[in-house]
């Protein structure tokens, strides 16, 4: 039999199943395992997890335990993923519309369809190089997501407030720069009069009558202007940054 005595870091606690402690773990095995195996036994998806401490040397997610030893795990660092490319795109499941709806809003690209099963998810994530966004813990302990985070909140507001702390998004957020129907980028459309005939035709009567400057999906072509649910929209914002700042 072999032992590895793993000790966790705090903010980690969230994924250890209950018949764990929340200090040092003793888990004992017949065979070799990988670290990411050892790991995601007690609950904790590769994922979220950081630096990695072997008897004192760092190693990495893969690394195969094949003796008596001693782990110490770290949680995810802020920031950005090395593999990940600027803008990042984040990929949800079918759970989390309204998460991709306030990521739109904050101005990232949020690809997001309310039918896709697992398989296609961690598929899209490989395919693509985005970031899974999930609440199912499973969904991102398969091999093939490379990067990923855990949702933990079930209130989209902090849900949002989550992945822009936990990706250290604050200096890239571009308020109502991404179309929250389809995620296409917003563009100047100009005055009433610099509409096409049938998009003027399609706005409400009142609208025309107070509203003269449009913006444009990309993507999509709907039109979009500053109606009297904006203020509410700016206050969400503000919500989710005040809620990704606090302790």
């Amino acid at each position: 039999m072999l032992n590895a005595v793993v000790n966790i870091d705090k903010s980690l606690y969230f994924f250890l199943k209950k018949k764990y402690g929340q200090n040092k773990i003793n888990i004992e095995f017949k065979n070799k395992r990988t670290v990411k195996d050892l790991l995601e036994s007690i609950g904790i998806p590769h994922v979220e997890v950081g630096d990695i401490l072997i008897d004192g040397e760092r190693k990495d997610i893969n690394f195969l335990i094949d003796r008596d030893c001693s782990l110490r795990v770290f949680n995810v660092l802020p920031g950005m993923p090395a593999p990940v490319a600027f803008p990042p795109v984040f990929i949800l499941d079918v759970h989390l519309g309204k998460l991709a709806l306030n990521l739109r809003m904050l101005g990232f690209k949020a690809d997001y369809s309310n039918n896709r099963d697992d398989r296609e998810l961690a598929g899209t994530a490989e395919k693509t190089g985005g970031i899974l966004l999930s609440c199912d813990r499973g969904l991102l302990m398969r091999r093939n997501v490379k990067t990923g985070m855990v949702i933990r909140s079930r209130e989209p507001v902090k849900q949002a407030a989550e992945v822009v702390r936990r990706f250290n998004l604050y200096g890239h957020i571009k308020p109502f720069s991404v179309c929250p129907g389809c995620g296409g980028a917003l563009k100047r459309a100009g005055k009433l009069d610099e509409l096409t005939s049938s998009e003027k035709n399609s706005l409400p009567p009142k609208v025309r009558g107070w509203c003269d400057e449009y913006t444009r999906c990309a993507g999509c072509g709907q039109l979009y202007w500053e109606g009297s649910h904006f203020p509410s929209l700016l206050a969400r914002i503000n919500e989710i940054i005040a809620y990704s700042k606090a302790p």
